[in-house]
């Protein structure tokens, strides 16, 4: 197997504990706006992962409602003006902030992300954690979410953007199979799979049989805090 060379973050539910304000901020957007019922297992098994415009396209469409294209954008609106008034500071995951410190001092790190520039940033800035990362892509930067494999594949592109103005040991690019996705929804799995990367899931928003999908299934990212003993899985075959 090739040696670990990025890592390369999911941010809700794998960094920061904020499905729950996501979850609350669509269920006033569609109560208020449309008077239809979102539960959490709905938003579980069939949303959680999708970007805000993927999520709330799939909601009319499972529903069978159609709105105008300024209706839309009003409820992606609505929708992000709720989670602010909700989320601003949802807490660091346990494990989350340990792992990425240790990591960043031998791996470049990304962030892959559905949630937008303006949630994730101010998240990591507060956290003393946005300066462990290189790029960061969020919703806003790519034209498929999850479980297309755009987000990963543009977050390696960007590292590698970044290594190539650097003298680089092992020289050439940062391939996927080189590349550790760390997720905690099932279609993130699916999405680093697509992308040709191994991955690493965390039990934080489904439970381990339903993310069999992945590489390795942990409870927290507190059991892969030891990046010697994570480099030595990741050579392993997989």
């Amino acid at each position: 197997m090739a040696d670990l060379e990025a890592l390369i973050f999911d941010f809700d539910g794998t960094i920061a504990d904020s499905e729950p304000f996501h979850l609350a901020a669509f269920q006033r957007t569609f109560s208020e706006e449309l008077g239809l019922e979102l539960t959490e297992a709905q938003y579980r098994d069939r949303y959680l992962a999708f970007d805000d415009r993927t999520m709330v396209r799939a909601f009319l469409a499972d529903r069978g409602a159609e709105v105008e294209p300024a209706r839309f954008e009003r409820l992606l609106e609505v929708k992000e003006a709720h989670y602010e008034a909700l989320g601003a500071s949802p807490r660091i995951l346990p494990g989350a902030a340990e792992l990425i410190r240790a990591a960043s001092a031998r791996w470049p790190l990304a962030v892959a992300s559905g949630a937008l520039e303006g949630e994730i940033r101010p998240v990591l800035e507060g956290a003393g954690l946005l300066d462990c990362f290189g790029p960061i892509v969020s919703a806003e930067m790519v034209g498929r979410g999850k479980p297309d494999p755009e987000s990963f594949l543009t977050a390696l592109g960007r590292i590698n953007e970044a290594l190539s103005v650097k003298i680089r040991p092992s020289g050439g690019l940062v391939l996927p199979e080189a590349c550790l996705v760390l997720e905690d929804s099932v279609a993130g799995v699916g999405s680093g799979r697509a992308a040709g990367m191994r991955v690493l899931a965390v039990t934080n928003s489904f439970p381990r049989e339903a993310l069999s999908g992945a590489d390795r299934v942990v409870d927290s990212l507190e059991e892969i805090a030891d990046t010697d003993a994570l480099a030595s899985w990741f050579r392993e075959p997989g």
